[in-house]
């Protein structure tokens, strides 16, 4: 490892620490494969007849490859190689009951859409988690799988999952995640009939569920998302010969924050993709920032509003659930370097014009990866040692490589 990063390993703890850099320009920065895209094309590929296969750039994170081993367990076959995977679905068959536990990772994608799989199975599936995945609440989906007939034994992993669904009416809470509707929408060609489903005013994430409405009609999925009540009816799944997948958009602003940070050009390898809206907004340095379906990418955002203009993030109650409750980690990790904010119950209010400072003590990131890379990309101008670096793996696994690479 270059020799500005230093790894120990503290009272069971990895540690990373980072020396300042003085970086020169322009710095060519590459992203992963979209995690979104690829698990959806995975979970799709895998109940299809034939094969199908995914080709991407970079190196896929450890929540895509934990829900690859585990759709292996319920039958599909995926054989991975350094920019292709070639999965052999399932077909008409379905999926089989699994022999062990199967083991989501830090993935709350996973674990809510082999959930729902699971609901589709007649025998008792079982599904677990690291520790910070132990922490989510799955209580949105859960709650509408237990009215739909499915026995599911806790709202947080460790659980037992026990089929099959049935069929008839429920109501999806859609404030918190969208995830739990495109894992009905996804685990639906392994139900008997069709679900009607209400869902809530104020849905997050918007664009995550269109995501998988969309890919799921590129596979000849009838449903179509459109109101607030949908009728889901079951499918058979017929995936393209070969998809590609782009690459991961919320980890831009962690590119945007290094260019800020040392002044330098950052070009993103092969981007040529439209910014969302929030992205947009936040390339243009706007004050207000309205994470409403776009709530990962709050931290690196904090960190860029505090070095600039200062401004308000709004929408992003639902940030709370993630990996960590990622308001209050932000405005901690914002503070650790020595700047300024404050938590609102939807967002934060920082102050602009501040300057990183190196922090005094270990920067915790609590198993999430998002704050635990800002926190180096912080780092990389100030220094500082961080706390559990591994889990950029989570979506990123040449993060920390890439990043130790910009000097030499």
């Amino acid at each position: 490892m270059h020799t500005r990063f230093q790894q120990i390993v503290a009272y069971g703890d990895a540690m990373l620490t980072i020396e300042p850099m003085e970086l020169d320009g322009p710095i060519d920065w590459a992203l992963p494969p979209s995690k979104s895209h690829m698990i959806r094309w995975l979970v799709l590929a895998a109940q299809s007849e034939g094969e199908t296969v995914l080709s991407f750039d970079g190196e896929p994170g450890e929540d895509i490859l934990s829900m690859a081993e585990c759709l292996r367990q319920l039958g599909a076959g995926i054989n991975q190689s350094d920019s292709q995977w070639s999965v052999t679905g399932v077909g008409a068959g379905g999926f089989n009951g699994p022999e062990g536990v199967l083991d989501c990772g830090n993935s709350g994608t996973a674990v809510r859409f082999l959930t729902a799989i699971a609901a589709g199975i007649e025998s008792e599936v079982m599904l677990d988690g690291d520790a910070s995945l132990r922490r989510r609440d799955l209580s949105a989906l859960n709650s509408a799988l237990r009215e739909l007939g499915c026995k599911i034994s806790s709202d947080a992993v460790p659980l037992s999952v026990k089929g099959p669904i049935g069929t008839g009416g429920t109501h999806l809470e859609t404030r918190s995640s969208s995830q739990p509707l495109s894992a009905l929408l996804l685990a639906s060609p392994g139900y008997s009939g069709p679900l009607h489903i209400g869902l809530s005013e104020g849905s997050v994430s918007r664009g995550y569920a269109r995501l998988s409405f969309e890919l799921a009609e590129l596979c000849g999925s009838p449903n179509r998302l459109d109101g607030g009540i949908l009728v889901i009816e079951p499918w058979r799944v017929s995936a393209p010969d070969a998809v590609g997948i782009p690459d991961e958009t919320s980890l831009l602003p962690m590119a945007m924050l290094m260019s800020e940070l040392h002044c330098v050009e950052v070009g993103v390898r092969g981007w040529d993709n439209e910014l969302s809206p929030a992205l947009m907004a936040l390339s243009e340095q706007a004050s207000d920032l309205d994470l409403r379906d776009e709530s990962d990418v709050i931290t690196p955002a904090a960190a860029l509003l505090a070095l600039v203009r200062g401004g308000r993030i709004t929408g992003a109650a639902h940030s709370r659930g993630k990996e960590s409750d990622r308001i209050l980690r932000t405005v901690e990790t914002l503070a650790a370097f020595g700047m300024a904010s404050n938590a609102t119950e939807d967002g934060i209010e920082i102050p602009g014009g501040q300057v990183p400072v190196r922090p005094e003590s270990p920067v915790e990131t609590h198993g999430d990866h998002r704050i635990a890379m800002t926190a180096m990309v912080l780092a990389s101008k100030v220094g500082g040692t961080i706390v559990n670096p591994e889990i950029c793996a989570v979506t990123d696994p040449r993060f920390t490589e890439r990043l130790s690479g910009l000097e030499s």
